[in-house]
């Protein structure tokens, strides 16, 4: 492997996949003020000192106490948003983070397509297979498909094979990574064009 495929590489990762360095920061901040917070507290403990008027063995006394007088709603939705909270950084830490976007192989370069693009390029095979104009054909793009819908004039056959096999030769030309599989669909209810 040469320096430039290890350096494309690197940026075609970079350009496909989420940064989590933002929740990361927000994450370690909270993390650091709660354990701050913490760590004063016990000072103040061992010195046995009051920060303005307050011992802190009190603050804890109360807080351990809070959720016996309060109404069981209040609980109930404090806890439900921190469980939010905590899941949407679980799942920030775990899922794989990915930007509506596919790569294409060269040798010189190190290239990104946006799905958008994509879906563009899937729209205009299936109009040229199938001669139905720009606002009867919809592509859209997910992770492994293209998803193509034909919308016809009421009373108007298209083929939908022959679209299929437009939108396939497009993306085997294309050769993007991860590759994705076309899917032609003919939308039941024709448009009325008036």
């Amino acid at each position: 492997m040469t320096e430039h495929d290890a350096f494309a590489r690197r940026v075609l990762r970079r350009e496909t996949h989420e940064s989590r360095s933002v929740s990361t920061v927000v994450a370690m901040l909270l993390l650091l003020v709660v354990a701050a917070a913490a760590v004063v507290a016990a000072v103040l403990v061992f010195l046995d000192q009051r920060v303005v008027g307050v011992d802190p063995r009190d603050v804890v006394d109360a807080a351990v106490a809070a959720p016996r007088g309060l109404d069981p709603t209040v609980v109930v939705g404090v806890g439900a948003v921190v469980a939010f909270v905590g899941l949407v950084l679980l799942a920030k830490g775990l899922l794989p983070g990915r930007r509506p976007r596919h790569t294409m192989p060269s040798d010189r370069l190190a290239v990104v397509v946006d799905d958008e693009v994509l879906a563009s390029a899937a729209a205009r095979a299936a109009r040229g297979a199938t001669r139905l104009g720009p606002d009867a054909v919809v592509g859209t793009v997910g992770r492994r498909t293209v998803d193509v819908v034909l919308r016809p004039a009421a009373g108007v056959d298209v083929p939908a094979v022959a679209a299929k096999d437009a939108v396939d030769r497009e993306f085997d030309a294309m050769d993007v990574v991860p590759a994705v599989h076309a899917r032609v669909r003919v939308q039941p209810t024709g448009r009325v064009d008036g």
